[in-house]
């Protein structure tokens, strides 16, 4: 039996899979599913493989020398770079305001294994950042990320790369990641502030009293109580926070 394989499909996976393998292993997104290394480069085989086959004929050109076969590997890992950037920021968004409440909260100095990020994390940031894995996938934000993938080759072919960088998309989404992160924890942020602003008045007027002893297990009980009570309201921020991550792949898609 005899296997036929269309060079220019074969060219395409490979292409593809640069594309894809460069987008989720620097996603948060990958850091989150164990296995070997060989299962996950299967995965992305699988994927480009199937997303190729969906190209029409003629999509993918060939190239004529090792050196072109070079270029447009290097083309397809500054894609996926570029799409990888607007997924971080925004799960960075979470770790951002878990790590401001972790300072108020007071445990900032405490790190843990944080399994997203293979690296020690703050306790709040740790799990907002976990929750916001959660979500996505709840939210169905899987799902969107593959057709954001698909969009990409439509609006970059393989190969290729946009006319100029997206600084600007770039820079809107660096400072949404800030705005989001705070938007996050202000209910909580607020609360503790307020307390810590009861406590000054407090040791005002009992200086006998040492504040420092009490203040640590009064912003722990409130951080995490007013954390609980908040925990409704990060739903929908989160669905704009993952909206935003796709609105940036198609600006900076469009660019050029």
């Amino acid at each position: 039996m005899t296997f036929l394989i269309d060079p220019a499909w074969a060219v395409g996976v490979f292409l593809l899979s640069l594309r894809l393998g460069t987008l989720f292993v620097m996603s948060p997104l990958w850091g989150v599913t164990g296995g070997p290394p060989t299962v996950r480069i299967l995965i992305i085989a699988a994927f480009a493989a199937t997303m190729v086959s969906a190209l029409p004929p003629g999509s993918v050109a060939i190239p004529q020398s090792l050196g072109a076969l070079v270029a447009a590997a290097a083309c397809e890992v500054a894609v996926g770079g570029m799409l990888a950037f607007g997924v971080f920021a925004a799960f960075a968004a979470f770790m951002f305001g878990g790590k401001i409440l972790d300072v108020q909260v007071g445990f900032g100095l405490g790190n843990v294994f944080d399994p997203v990020t293979h690296g020690q994390s703050p306790v709040i940031g740790s799990l907002l950042n976990l929750l916001a894995v959660a979500l996505f996938f709840a939210v169905d934000g899987h799902l969107a990320f593959m057709r954001g993938v698909a969009y990409s080759l439509e609006a970059v072919p393989l190969g290729r790369l946009p006319a100029s960088f997206p600084i600007e998309a770039v820079v809107k989404q660096f400072g949404a990641m800030f705005v989001a992160g705070l938007a996050l924890v202000a209910p909580v942020s607020f609360g503790l502030l307020t307390a810590e602003a009861g406590l000054a008045a407090l040791s005002r007027n009992l200086p006998q009293m040492n504040v420092f002893v009490v203040a640590i297990p009064v912003k722990i009980i409130v951080g995490l109580a007013m954390l609980a009570a908040s925990i409704g309201y990060v739903g929908p921020l989160a669905s704009r926070i993952f909206a935003s991550m796709f609105r940036y792949w198609e600006g900076a898609l469009l660019h050029g």
